[in-house]
C-alpha cells in the first residue's frame, strides 16, 4: 500500500489510532484522526467545486499551494489533496524574508515554477497578508478552508489511483534556498509513504509515541514529522512556531504536560531552550518522558548537545534522549540517526584535513586544530549511503567512492529519495551518473557512522587551505557569547566572498554578519575581538566580521541562514559604505 490516502484511512482503523492535538490553542482542541479523514473529503469536495467554477471545467485540480500558519486546517488542507490526488506545495510565510517585495517575488516564482491549481489559506494567514499575496498572484485562486464544506458532495470525489501511486506527486517541497534558489523537490506517493515508514521506524516509535512539532509545516521537517506520526496511527501535538519562539519557557512548560514524547528541532532551539532556563530556571518542570529529542536541519554542534544535557538533567533529560540526526527534502526527510540506546558520538578531528580526499585524522580534545564534529548515526530504515571523493559524477558504481575515515560528498539512493527538481533539465538534476542523489554535504564515516563537516559550496581555499563557514560561524558565536554573556543565541552568518586583490586579481575571504543591538562603537569592538579569534584559531586573515541589527540576517523557517540572502545583504552594505 502506497497511497497516501489509504495509509492514512488504515492508520485511522487501527486499534492504538489517536489524534491531532493542538495544546496551545484555545480550548486545547483535539481532532481523532477518523474526525480528519472525514473533514478532509469534505475539503477535498469543497476544493473541486471552487477550482470547477473557476476554471469551467470538473476536472481536478493538479497542484494545490498551502499557505497557513501551524492548525487543523494545515494538516486537514494536505489529506484533503491526497485525497484528491493532487500535489500539494507547501508555502513559506512571511517570516525570515526581507521586506514585503521580496515575499510576493518568492511566492509567485513558486506559484509559476509549480503551475499551481489553487491555494489553500485560512483565517490564520491575515487579512493584511491574503489582500498582499492574492494581488500579486491575480491568476491563481485563493481558497478558504478555514472550515470544511459540505457533507453531501463527497460521494463525487474521483476514484483513489493506487496503481499510479509510484508516478503521481504527492508533495512539491520547495527548498528553503539556503545557499542557492529555491527549487522543487518532487514527491510521490511511493517516496512519501517509504519516508514516514523510515522516520517512525529510524526513531523506535511504539503505539505510546506522540510527536511534538512547532516547526512550520511548510517546512519538510514539520510537515513529514507530523504526517509520519498520523500514519502510523499515533498522536501529534502541533504548535504554531511563535509559540515556541516568543516564549520558550512557556512553551517547553506546555510540552512537558502533553502527550508528547518526541521532537524535532534544529540545533539553534536547544542553543535558545538552555539560555532562556540559565536565565530564568523553572521551579517545576518534569521532562522525564521525553523519549528522543532530534537535533538537525544545520549542523549539529557538541557545545550545543553538552550544555543541553547538562541544563536539563535536573529536570528529568536523559543524555541518551539527545539524538543528532541528518535529514534533507530530497530523502523525503531523514537520512540518518544516531543510536538510541547511548549519548550522542563525537569526535575531535583535524580541521586542515577535511578536503574531499583526506583521511580524517582524529585529535585529543582542545588539540591545537582540532575540530568537534558530532556523529549523525547510521542511515535510516530502506535508505543506502555511500561517500564519494569523485569530482563530478563517477563513471561507474565505486569509482572515486570513499573508504571509512575518508572524507568525501554524501550520496544517497532508496525508495524515499525524490525523482528530481521540478521542470530542471537532465544535466542539472543532482544525481551521479548511476543514479544516486548528490547531497552537496561533505562528510565521512567511522565505526559505521556518519559524521558531516560542511557543505561542499560553503568554504573558501586561501593559500591551499580549505576554511568552512561552519567552523568561523562556531569561533565568532562562542567568541560573542563569552563576551555577552545572558544576551541568548543571536545569529551569525559566514559567507564566502571573492574580493578584489590590491595588487590586482581576486582573493577569497570570509564575511560574518552578526546580529547584535549593541552600540555602533561597542559592536564594532566585539567585531574584532571576533576576527582577531578567527585569525588566532584558524589562521585565517582573510576574514571580515560585520555587525549588522538584529533579525536582519535572512533565514529559513527551520532556522538556517540564507547564505545567498546573506550575501546580498552584505553586498548591499558594502554599497552604502561606498557610497557614504
Amino acid at each position: 500500500m502506497t497511497h497516501l490516502w489509504q495509509i492514512f484511512t488504515a492508520a485511522a482503523n487501527a486499534k492504538h489510532s489517536r489524534a491531532l492535538h493542538l495544546p496551545m490553542q484555545e480550548g486545547q482542541p483535539a481532532f481523532p484522526l477518523t474526525e480528519l479523514l472525514v473533514r478532509a473529503e469534505r475539503t477535498a469536495a469543497d476544493v473541486i467545486e471552487q477550482t470547477s467554477a473557476r476554471n469551467g471545467s470538473e476536472r481536478a485540480p493538479r497542484r494545490l499551494g498551502v499557505l497557513m500558519n501551524n492548525g487543523e486546517p494545515w494538516v486537514r488542507s494536505a489529506l484533503a489533496a491526497f485525497r484528491l490526488d493532487a500535489a500539494i506545495v507547501p508555502l513559506p510565510l512571511p517570516v525570515g524574508f526581507v521586506g514585503a517585495e521580496a515575499y510576493t517575488a518568492h511566492l509567485a516564482r513558486i506559484a509559476q515554477s509549480a503551475e499551481l491549481d489553487a491555494i489553500l489559506i485560512d483565517d490564520s494567514l491575515g487579512p493584511a497578508i491574503a489582500r498582499r499575496v492574492a494581488g500579486s498572484l491575480a491568476d491563481t485562486a485563493f481558497i478558504n478552508v478555514t472550515e470544511p464544506g459540505e457533507t453531501e458532495r463527497t460521494s463525487e470525489l474521483p476514484a483513489i489511483a493506487e496503481a499510479e501511486a509510484h508516478s503521481t506527486l504527492a508533495v512539491i517541497q520547495y527548498t528553503s534556498g539556503s545557499t542557492s534558489a529555491p527549487k522543487g523537490v518532487t514527491l510521490t506517493h511511493a517516496n512519501v509513504a517509504a519516508g514516514l515508514t523510515a522516520v517512525t521506524d529510524g526513531l523506535g516509535f511504539t503505539d505510546e509515541d506522540c510527536f511534538g512539532v512547532w516547526i512550520p509545516m511548510f517546512h519538510d521537517m514539520g510537515l513529514f514529522t507530523v504526517l509520519s506520526s498520523l500514519a502510523r496511527g499515533n498522536s501529534v501535538c502541533l504548535w504554531r512556531p511563535r509559540d515556541f519562539v516568543r516564549r520558550p519557557l512557556v512553551w517547553l512548560d506546555n510540552f512537558a504536560k502533553s502527550p508528547a514524547t518526541v521532537m524535532a528541532a534544529p540545533n539553534f532551539c536547544y542553543d535558545l531552550l538552555t539560555a532562556a532556563v540559565r536565565q530564568d530556571p523553572p521551579a517545576d518542570l518534569d521532562l522525564s518522558k521525553w523519549r528522543v529529542a532530534c537535533n538537525g536541519a544545520e549542523p549539529v554542534q557538541r557545545r550545543t548537545v553538552e550544555a543541553f544535557q547538562e541544563t536539563f538533567a535536573p529536570y528529568g533529560f536523559r543524555a541518551a534522549t539527545m539524538e543528532p540526526v541528518y535529514g534533507m527534502a530530497e530523502a523525503t526527510l531523514i537520512v540518518s540517526a544516531s543510536d538510541l540506546s547511548n549519548p550522542s558520538r563525537s569526535l575531535s578531528v583535524h580541521r586542515d584535513r577535511l578536503q574531499s580526499g583526506d583521511e580524517v585524522q582524529p585529535l585529543p580534545d582542545g588539540a591545537d586544530n582540532a575540530r568537534p564534529v558530532v556523529s549523525c548515526g547510521k542511515p535510516a530504515p530502506g535508505l543506502s549511503l555511500r561517500i564519494s571523493t569523485a569530482d563530478g559524477d563517477g563513471t561507474a558504481p565505486g569509482s572515486g567512492h570513499a573508504g571509512a575515515g575518508r572524507v568525501g560528498e554524501v550520496q544517497l539512493s532508496g525508495p524515499a529519495v525524490t525523482g528530481g527538481y521540478l521542470n530542471l533539465p537532465a544535466d542539472q538534476q543532482p544525481f551521479t551518473a548511476d543514479g544516486w542523489l548528490r547531497t552537496g554535504d561533505l562528510g565521512f564515516v567511522h565505526d559505521g557512522e556518519l559524521y558531516l563537516v560542511g557543505r561542499v559550496k560553503d568554504m573558501i581555499t586561501v593559500r591551499g587551505q580549505n576554511f568552512y563557514a561552519e567552523d568561523v560561524e562556531e569561533i565568532v558565536r562562542t567568541v560573542l557569547a563569552a563576551e555577552q554573556p545572558g544576551s541568548g543565541a543571536l545569529r551569525s552568518a559566514a559567507i564566502p566572498w571573492t574580493a578584489e586583490a590590491a595588487a590586482g586579481g581576486e582573493v577569497e575571504r570570509m564575511v560574518v554578519l552578526w546580529e547584535t543591538a549593541l552600540d555602533r562603537q561597542e559592536a564594532a569592538r566585539l567585531a574584532r575581538v571576533a576576527g582577531d579569534q578567527v585569525k588566532h584559531q584558524l589562521g585565517l586573515d582573510e576574514v571580515s566580521v560585520v555587525p549588522v541589527p538584529t533579525a536582519a540576517i535572512p533565514h529559513t523557517t527551520s532556522g538556517k541562514v540564507q547564505r545567498h540572502g546573506a550575501l546580498g545583504l552584505y553586498r548591499s552594505l558594502a554599497d552604502d559604505t561606498t557610497k557614504g
